[in-house]
C-alpha cells in the first residue's frame, strides 16, 4: 500500500506532549496511527463529532496506553465530542471510521514491535515505578524519533473497511433536573418514577431506601 504520510513537525510533537503531560514513546506513536489513519481515508481532523468516529482498544493501567492521547490529538477524536470509543481489549489498536461512507482502517503496531517494548530500559524503569517525567531524556528520546522516522510499514500493519458496521447514536439536546440532588442530568441518563425525574445514582439510592423501608 502506497501512503503519502503526514509528516508530524516538531511543533505538533511540541503541543502533542503538553497535552498528554510527559515525553514517552506511546503517545507518539499513537499520534503517528491517527495521522496514518487519516492519510489513507483521505480525511482531516474532526472538529465536530460526526465527521469522525476513533474506536481504541486499550483498556487500563497497562504499559503503553498513552498510545490513546496521541490518536485523540491527530484526529481530533476525543472523549467531549463523543466521537471517541473505548473498546477495553489491552490492544494497542485505533479503527478509524468515516460515518458518512462507512469507510474505516484499522491501525496496529506490529507484534514483533510491541513485543520488544517490555524488554527496553524505558518500559523496564517504568515497571520498578519511575515517573515518565523523571526519566533520563537519553532513555527516551531515541525511541520517539524512531517512532516517528521509521518507514510506517515497519511500524504498523493496517487493514480497511468499506462498509464498517458502526451506528452513531444521535446528540441529545434535553435535559431535567433531579428531584433528589437538584441538579441537572440529559434526559437519556434520567428516569422517571412516581412522577418524578432521577439521575442514575439518585434513583438507586431512593430504591435502595424504598427496598429497606418495606422489610
Amino acid at each position: 500500500m502506497i501512503v503519502e504520510e503526514t509528516v508530524i513537525s516538531p511543533e505538533e510533537l511540541k503541543a502533542a506532549q503538553y497535552f498528554h503531560g510527559h515525553q514517552c514513546p506511546a503517545m507518539p506513536q499513537g499520534l503517528r496511527a491517527g495521522h496514518l489513519a487519516m492519510d489513507i481515508l483521505g480525511v482531516t481532523r474532526a472538529r465536530g463529532g460526526g465527521e469522525l468516529v476513533a474506536i481504541v482498544e486499550t483498556g487500563d493501567h497497562h504499559f503503553s496506553g498513552c498510545f490513546v492521547d496521541g490518536v485523540m490529538f491527530a484526529t481530533g477524536c476525543t472523549v467531549g465530542k463523543g466521537n471517541l470509543v473505548r473498546k477495553p481489549f489491552g490492544k494497542f489498536a485505533v479503527t478509524l471510521v468515516e460515518p458518512s461512507t462507512g469507510r474505516a482502517v484499522r491501525v496496529t503496531p506490529r507484534y514483533a514491535r510491541m513485543s520488544q517494548c517490555l524488554t527496553m530500559d524505558f518500559f523496564k524503569l517504568r515497571a520498578e515505578g519511575v515517573p515518565p517525567y523523571e526519566l533520563d531524556p537519553g532513555v527516551v528520546e531515541p525511541l520517539i524519533q524512531d517512532v516517528l522516522t521509521k518507514p510506517w510499514d515497519e511500524i504498523f500493519q493496517v487493514q480497511t473497511f468499506s462498509h464498517y458496521p458502526y451506528q452513531k447514536v444521535p446528540e441529545v439536546f434535553d435535559a431535567v433536573q433531579c428531584s433528589r440532588c437538584g441538579e441537572l442530568v440529559v434526559s437519556s441518563y434520567a428516569t422517571s418514577y412516581d412522577g418524578q425525574w432521577y439521575c442514575p445514582p439518585c434513583l438507586d439510592e431512593m430504591l435502595h431506601a424504598l427496598d429497606s423501608q418495606s422489610r
